[in-house]
Formats: structure tokens, sequence, C-alpha cells
């Protein structure tokens, strides 16, 4: 679709609604999958998607179609959609046209959408696995993906951002033990296959053989996806503002106070070098900038989209992100938490790599119970012995108000750069 087609959209709707907004997205994108050793399938998919919003008396109406040529229905039933809605309390309008920040989309032009290159990164993972050759491959894959996005509204937003990706994921077992690693990043130079097959196959040999766990309190050092799966995962529920407005977050209400411990500090920073996002604008059009959520402490910011901000009397922080039928969500660019930087692994701990039931985690609470997976028992970094079954539980508020120490390696995630942590005295339950 052209500038000119997007025009002629959002010249249609202005007739007929308040305000329109244009959201496109193309794409290209293969998915090359193994079970065992053999590819058992790829998936191809080209193709483009239109979302519409308009707005009619602070009503807000949704509409898609992966047909460019019914942009007309489109609209016509999103003003459907629009009448049915509830109006929007206070709703102060679509974003207007900024000046947007330097910097650059998060766009590797070696990506190619080609078997090819899917098979090679395919094939190298594979070689890595082989480094630990008692444990079985049981399933790998690699999707690559390349397009663009273009959000236009009435209010003269037309902003454009090249994107890419690769992502990688591979499973093994050994005996009964398993192991899993993927990995994910807009750039090739990013991905280190061979690490990621090889990490897979080491923790299902390793994590052969576990001991018991005698019930009692543990230091503890999480993993980064344990960090980001569970700690910062519901961290960000808190200080979403949809459930600061509802009144589901226990932050609400709080704005000011020391909530954490004062040495401990999370921001969002969409243009983080390290991060996989780079957002110059959310996927409203509103510019994005670096967030203080918490400094020292104590809690200074809430996230926002435009219709929660326009809800909640205050603006958008630049939080929206797109869901598959057009309506926005909000969610982090890249958070970051700083904190004490030690060598976490330095003194014995039991290391927790993974957890098992982290979304049964109460995001109103901050309350967890969780299973661990390839957890050890760790001496001056080194692992002495897995661990063969136990049980964590705490409370993530509660775990940020008492102190942590983090590392000063971190692995990058969808929304985050995230450290490992230890945790002085868990609970740990064999």
């Amino acid at each position: 679709m052209s500038e000119l087609d997007i025009d002629r959209i959002l010249s249609y709707g202005e007739k007929l609604a308040d305000e329109v907004e244009v959201y496109m997205l193309d794409y290209t994108d293969i998915s090359l999958e193994q079970r065992e050793m053999a590819i058992s399938s790829v998936f191809e998919h080209a193709g483009s998607s239109i979302y519409l919003r308009v707005v009619k008396d602070n009503r807000i109406g949704i509409s898609g179609t992966s047909d460019a040529a019914r942009w007309k229905d489109c609209v016509d039933v999103a003003l459907s959609s629009a009448k049915l809605s509830e109006p929007v309390p206070g709703w102060a309008g679509f974003p207007a046209k900024a000046v947007l920040p330097e910097g650059q989309d998060p766009c590797d032009k070696n990506i190619t959408v080609t078997p090819d290159l899917a098979a090679k990164y395919l094939d190298r993972m594979n070689a890595g696995a082989a480094k630990h050759p008692e444990a079985r491959v049981v399933t790998g894959g690699v999707s690559l993906s390349t397009g663009n996005a273009v959000i236009a509204n009435s209010n003269g937003v037309y902003y454009m951002r090249d994107m890419s990706g690769i992502s990688l994921g591979m499973d093994a077992i050994c005996d009964t033990s398993t192991g899993y690693d993927y990995d994910s990043s807009p750039f090739l130079d990013r991905i280190d296959p061979e690490k990621i097959g090889e990490e897979t196959t080491f923790w299902a040999t390793a994590s052969r053989n576990g001991v018991d766990v005698e019930t009692k309190k543990y230091d503890v050092v999480f993993s980064e996806h344990v960090v980001e799966s569970l700690i910062l995962d519901l961290f960000t529920e808190a200080v979403n503002g949809k459930n600061v407005l509802s009144g589901k977050s226990v932050f609400a209400g709080k704005l000011g106070e020391e909530l954490l411990h004062p040495a401990i500090s999370i921001s969002d920073i969409p243009m983080d070098k390290q991060g996989s996002a780079w957002k110059r604008f959310d996927s409203e059009g509103t510019v994005t900038s670096d967030l203080s959520i918490v400094q020292d402490g104590v809690l200074s910011a809430f996230l926002y989209d435009a219709k929660i901000a326009s809800q909640a009397k205050t603006t958008s922080t630049g939080h929206a992100h797109r869901s598959g039928n057009g309506a926005t969500y909000i969610h982090p660019h890249c958070m970051r938490i700083a904190a004490p930087v030690s060598d976490v692994m330095d003194k014995p701990c039991l290391f927790v790599r993974e957890v098992i039931g982290a979304h049964t985690a109460n995001s109103l609470t901050g309350e967890f119970s969780v299973e661990v997976a390839n957890a050890f028992f760790a001496e001056s970094g080194k692992f002495v012995h897995p661990v063969k079954k136990a049980m964590i539980s705490g409370n993530i508020f509660e775990i940020l108000r008492g102190g942590v120490s983090i590392s000063a390696e971190t692995k990058t995630f969808e929304g985050a750069v995230v450290p490992k942590m230890r945790i002085e005295s868990m609970q740990v339950i064999g």
C-alpha cells in the first residue's frame, strides 16, 4: 500500500469520524523446524495487514484486514465498532506529529528470508549441540523475518519503521533430564547458534543424577531467564497503567513512595543499544523517551498508551504495542534494572536456570510458588551437584524491597536487558 493509498483512507475516514488511524504491516517470514535431526517442516508467509482505528464521539472502533482492496469496508466496520464501544472518559486524541529522536530502526539488511540462510543457522546450532553427544536433540527451529510498519493518523503522524528478525530454539533430552535454550535478535551478528546448541545439550546432560534438597532457606541465584520471566514480568504488570487504573496493581496510588530497596532503580530505555526493539515511536505514533520507573527505590512512573493515559488524566509514555487484532496493549521497550553489581556466583548458592509455572504467580500480590528446572548447588562459580526436584516460593516485591545483587553480564530479551540476580535466604522446598 502506497502513501497515496493511506492518504485516501485518512481522507475517507475523516469525513465520517472525528479521528482516523492507519497501522499497516508488510512482512515476509520463513520458519524451518526439525525433529530429531531431520527437517520436518518449512513455513513461508508474506503479506500485509491493515488495522484501522476511528474515534467518533470519544468512542474507539477497531477493524483489520489482510485485503488492501477492502480498506473502505474496513473503515465502515471500524465505525460500526465505535458505535458499540463505551466512550473513553477524558479522551485526549491520537498523538500529533512531532520531531522524532535520532536513531536507527532495528533492521539488519543481511537477513534474507530464504531456506538456505535458515538451514545454515540450523546446521550451526546442531554443530554446537554435538559437543555433548550423550544428549539427544528432540526439536529445533529457526525463523527469519523482514518487514516494515507504517503508523499514520489524521493528526499528521506518518512514521515508518523497518524491521528484521532471527530467532532460534532447541530442546534436548539425556536419560530423564531435559535442556532448552533459545535466542532472538533483529541482527544476525548478535546470534550465536553454536552456543545455543551447546547450551541446550549441556543443560540436559549436566542435570542428570540430581540430589535431594533439604527444605530450608538458601541463598539463591536466578538466571537471566528466571529474572525475566518471574521478577520483571510481575513488576511490569504492577507498573502497567491499565492495572493501576483498575486498581489491580499493588502499586496503585503509591507514586512517590519508597517501595523497593533504595539501591534498586528500574528504567525503560527504548533506544538502548543492547536492546532488541529500538523504538523512536510506539505503535500509535507517540514519540518514545527514556523513562525512570523506580529511582533509588522510589516509584516514579507508570506506563501508558493514549487510551489509558486519557482515562487516567495523564499523558501517554509511548508504551503502546500492537496486538494481533489491531488493539494496543502496554509493555516496556527495553527495561533495565540497576542494583549492586557483584560476582553473584562466587559464594555458595542454589542456581536456578529455569522455573516451571511462572505464569501461576499472582500478579496482584507478587506471590509465587514454582518448581525449579536445571537447578544446581554451586560453589565458586562452578556447578557442584544438580538438583533432583525442588520448589521455591516467595514474593517478588518483598524480594526487591529486601535488596538483591546482580551480575555485570546480561542477556537481551524482547522488552528487557536482564542480569542474573542473587537473593539471600529464600525458602526452598525439597
